[in-house]
């Protein structure tokens, strides 16, 4: 069962990378410019994850958490096809806009099961899933687009969609449940501290993730910018098992101010040089530290609120990205036409709260 819901978040991951790696390509088919874009793909990623606390309340009151998860990747597949269709900019954000809600319906419920399921680890292996989408997602989808066109995604989202109904209909039986209390506004207080640092390091890699290859595009092949999204992602699936095995052995806190201080001194140094190899050690050197906490807080949330695991996730997943994706769509409306500016300011900001974070050290996050 922890292996489907593995594929389950792979496949709503892998569509979810798409935009920003599209982020050239859209400039140049639509004629628009970069603050444009910027703003769009940031827009996306705040919607999806702002609506994820009322998903998870809602869902958490159903019988087959199982079945509302092949829902969502149902609709995730569908929007998928839609996309590889000839759509007007309008047209296309629209699908995007469903994607990404299919995303937000699947995430609280399937990172709670794992958790019920098999704790720290199986947080760890679920979100293993959605890193390996994202590194396969932007090769996939750039290398079609420079190779090709769109159209083949419409195959390739058929194809992996009807694989993993075959898998589903395997354990259609099996009604997995999460314990499920009365959700009320007096559960968020004691998340806070994590709610904060998730949604701000989400506000630093959503700005990433989205500058990164319209910086590389600026002088080199766009291809180079999908690679570095990816490779970036693949050393994160090894970061995510780092930062929960590291739970063992050190308080939360201390993990949260190396993700912080690594994502901060790789942003501030990366729009410094243009020479590919140092691009790529800095880049990965970030997507590292930024995929450190990934799980570590997710587990930790659930820790603190066991009776109402899916609320939690929500609240340290869908609610603190939303929160994240809000200050850099901000961020991107105001400076998205000064791409070097963002990733630098990124790196300060992220050193600036590392070292807020080790004087601070709130009490939640000490165990």
């Amino acid at each position: 069962m922890a292996l489907l819901l593995f594929l389950f978040h792979f496949f709503i991951d892998w569509a979810s990378s798409f935009p920003a790696p599209l982020g050239p390509y859209l400039v140049e088919h639509y004629g628009l410019d970069t603050r444009t874009v910027s703003v769009a793909i940031t827009a996306l990623g705040f919607l999806g994850s702002f609506v994820q606390p009322v998903f998870a309340i809602f869902l958490g009151r159903v019988k087959n958490h199982l079945a509302s998860l092949y829902l969502s990747l149902s609709l995730a597949a569908l929007s998928v096809i839609f996309l590889s269709l000839p759509l007007s900019f309008t047209l296309l954000f629209g699908t995007l806009i469903l994607l990404f809600l299919a995303n937000a319906s699947f995430h609280p419920l399937g990172a709670a099961l794992s958790g019920v399921q098999n704790g720290a680890q199986g947080i760890a292996f679920f979100t293993a899933g959605g890193i390996a989408g994202g590194i396969v997602g932007p090769l996939c989808v750039t290398w079609l687009v420079l190779r090709f066109s769109l159209a083949p995604l419409s195959w390739i989202a058929l194809g992996l969609w009807g694989f993993l109904s075959i898998s589903f209909f395997r354990f259609r039986g099996v009604a997995l449940h999460v314990p499920y209390a009365s959700f009320s506004l007096r559960l968020f207080p004691v998340l806070f501290p994590i709610w904060f640092l998730v949604g701000i390091r989400t506000f630093f890699t959503s700005l990433f993730h989205t500058f990164l290859p319209l910086y590389v595009a600026s002088f080199a092949p766009m291809f180079w910018g999908g690679i570095l999204l990816s490779l970036g992602v693949l050393v994160g699936f090894f970061a995510n098992f780092l930062g929960v095995a590291l739970l063992r052995k050190v308080p939360i806190w201390v993990i949260n101010f190396l993700s912080f201080i690594g994502l901060g001194v790789g942003l501030l140094f990366l729009p410094m040089t243009q020479r590919i190899p140092l691009l790529f050690l800095l880049s990965l050197f970030a997507d590292f530290s930024a995929f450190l906490t990934m799980s570590a807080n997710v587990h930790e949330a659930q820790e603190i609120l066991p009776e109402n695991r899916v609320f939690a996730s929500s609240v340290a997943m869908g609610l603190a990205w939303s929160f994240g994706n809000l200050l850099s769509f901000a961020f991107a409306s105001a400076f998205g036409d000064r791409v070097t500016f963002v990733l630098e300011a990124s790196g300060i900001l992220g050193i600036l709260v590392a070292l807020a974070l080790l004087g601070i050290r709130p009490r939640l996050l000490r165990r």
